[in-house]
């Protein structure tokens, strides 16, 4: 459908990512939504209306033709023209409930197009895109913010400071409008400040790679990091030979951890392909964990390793738990002084470690409800405006925010 009129019979898209899942959402709307899943939903609790009152759920059966349940689901009324059916998120199911609404005349729509025939506004579409994706607690929260009006409010608090006032013109008073001006300049400076330290990590998580000579611990270290069993460990020096990813928080920043093959000499083709393959992926990934076994003596590798990492590494002694006087001394035996001394194994030090790769990465937490872009398109928007703004384009600067917030 391209436009949703009075005269269609409205859509329902499944939000929830295929697979089996506890629970699927599939949301409804259009001016036939109501009727369609009234037609198909059956409250349990006796004497119960055919829906519940809006903004309310309730607890039924979606029924096929005949009259018999297909799934047992939780409907929640948003309003008149939207509705969601929660039912059971096992493929099976989803297709029959979605064949019941379909069977009833609603059309099934991808949940962006959803969102488009809702009307809904450019950043609510794109913030309930990435709640899609969102992948840690933190995110969501951060992400819910922003659906709930966060960036949109500060957008529009920027564009109001640069609205004249009736009756006046921007010579009549330049230096009134030099002043508005500035401070719209201080606030679009500091929705980029959030951007930087917090909105591109949920759009894009940053990729740590766990890198060293064979035997250090890498796969040990990601599998600590990611709070599961992800990278099979050895005490046999180069099992990895391959990159094994794996996603993680880090106090709830969302990333990608990558545990490349050991960094030692290759003594195989197919050792020499996992070494090639680890160097790109410390290339390329936003920091390296470069980790050396601490009861090992210094080794000209690690310090050519580290040299080469420049600042994007972050050097950790690993196994003190099997070195009692790592724990200790000084940094003297270390490859680069100011390592972080931990145990992948036992878990000391971690946090520290895990601080100080975020603070390497330039992480900051938001405040609650603080107004945070989230995508490359927003931080393209707001430089765009900064650009118009210091160049006394203030025209210029309302329509790039303009088309940051409002549906095209």
């Amino acid at each position: 459908m391209s436009k949703m009129s009075e005269s269609d019979t409205g859509a329902f898209a499944v939000l929830t990512p295929p697979g089996r899942g506890g629970i699927a959402v599939i949301r409804c709307v259009g001016p036939r939504a109501e009727a369609a899943v009234a037609a198909a939903f059956r409250a349990v609790r006796a004497g119960a209306a055919d829906l519940p009152a809006p903004g309310a759920l309730a607890y039924g059966h979606v029924l096929d033709a005949d009259g018999r349940p297909i799934d047992e689901v939780i409907l929640y009324r948003e309003g008149p023209a939207a509705l969601e059916v929660n039912c059971h998120g096992g493929p099976a199911a989803v297709r029959a409930v979605c064949g019941r609404l379909a069977a009833l005349g609603l059309e099934q729509a991808d949940p962006d197009r959803l969102l488009e025939l809702e009307g809904a506004a450019r950043l609510a579409r794109d913030a309930r895109r990435a709640l899609r994706r969102a992948t840690t607690p933190l995110a969501a929260r951060i992400l819910l913010d922003q659906l709930n009006g966060a960036l949109a409010r500060a957008v529009e608090d920027v564009a109001r400071t640069l609205a004249p006032a009736r009756g006046t013109s921007r010579e009549d008073s330049p230096e009134k409008h030099g002043d508005t001006e500035g401070e719209a300049i201080a606030s679009v400076d500091a929705l980029l400040d959030r951007w930087r330290t917090c909105g591109r990590f949920l759009a894009d998580p940053p990729r740590i790679a766990i890198a060293g000579r064979p035997n250090a611990g890498k796969s040990t270290l990601l599998n600590r990091l990611a709070g599961a069993e992800r990278a099979i460990t050895s005490a046999a020096p180069g099992t990895t030979r391959d990159a094994v990813e794996a996603e993680a928080a880090l106090e709830g920043v969302p990333v990608v951890l990558v545990d490349t093959a050991g960094l030692g000499e290759p003594r195989s083709q197919v050792e020499r392909a996992g070494v090639e393959r680890a160097r790109r992926e410390a290339a390329r990934a936003a920091a390296v964990v470069y980790l050396v076994d601490a009861a090992q003596e210094p080794h000209a590798e690690d310090e050519a390793a580290l040299s080469a990492l420049g600042g994007r590494a972050l050097l950790a002694l690993n196994k003190i738990d099997l070195c009692a006087a790592a724990r200790d001394a000084p940094a003297r035996d270390a490859p680069a002084r100011g390592g972080i001394r931990i145990s992948a194994l036992t878990g000391e030090g971690v946090p520290a470690l895990v601080g100080a790769i975020l603070s390497r990465l330039g992480w900051q937490p938001p405040p609650p409800r603080a107004a945070v872009p989230f995508t490359a398109g927003q931080a393209e928007a707001l430089h765009a405006a900064r650009g118009a703004l210091a160049s006394g384009r203030a025209d210029d600067a309302r329509r790039h925010m303009a088309h940051l917030i409002k549906a095209p």
